[in-house]
């Protein structure tokens, strides 16, 4: 009996090791997969045939038309790092304009914002910022050391420390009264391998 029962305790061990993975798996269930379909990008992508792969080759996109889908209309989630203005003078006309600036200077920023800006020489259009940094969240703020720090100018003096607050509003007035619908801001990325996400 104790020798049937050994080879029992072992049969069981070795047929677990055989059969565990050997990489994590995720329980099954319908609720892993949350991500929509990749073909289904262009529904929510904006600046389709502006933002491309001939444009940009490394651009993550289904097709040649491109577009972004990392965007937030009416807030703008730019942080104070690398802030760097663009105007209608500049011969920016769009949003598109601006992340497409972005994806251009890939190596120093991660965000941009179209929106106005209330600044002078914007003729009271709206404006692109780019960024290297985001916002950050209330409970957050973050003081940059300037001796060791790099790449990050320009850094306006009261940008830093960087309060964190909630994501401001892209607005139609300087008071902030009035929300600008088309104001948007979003994010790009390059990823270890080159690509481009935006």
């Amino acid at each position: 009996m104790r020798f049937t029962t050994t080879i029992l305790a072992l049969l069981l061990a070795a047929s677990a090791t055989i059969a565990s993975p050997a990489e994590p798996r995720a329980p099954p269930g319908p609720n892993q997969n949350i991500f929509p379909p990749f073909n289904t990008y262009s529904n929510w992508a904006i600046c389709r045939g502006r933002i491309t792969k001939g444009r940009f080759p490394t651009l993550q996109a289904p097709n040649g038309a491109g577009g972004c889908v990392r965007y937030y209309q009416g807030i703008d989630i730019t942080g104070v790092v690398t802030e760097l203005h663009f105007f209608f003078k500049d011969g920016f006309r769009t949003a598109c304009d601006c992340a497409a600036k972005c994806l251009e200077q890939s190596n120093t920023c991660t965000n941009w914002v179209w929106k106005h800006t209330f600044m002078p020489g914007d003729g009271g259009r709206r404006s692109c910022t780019l960024y290297s940094s985001p916002n950050l969240p209330p409970g957050v703020t973050l003081a940059y050391n300037l001796q060791t720090s790099k790449g990050f100018l320009p850094l306006q003096a009261g940008n830093n420390p960087q309060a964190g607050a909630p994501a401001p509003l892209t607005t139609l007035d300087k008071a902030g009264n009035r929300p600008d619908r088309f104001g948007v801001s979003g994010f790009i990325m390059k990823d270890a391998n080159g690509r481009l996400f935006c």
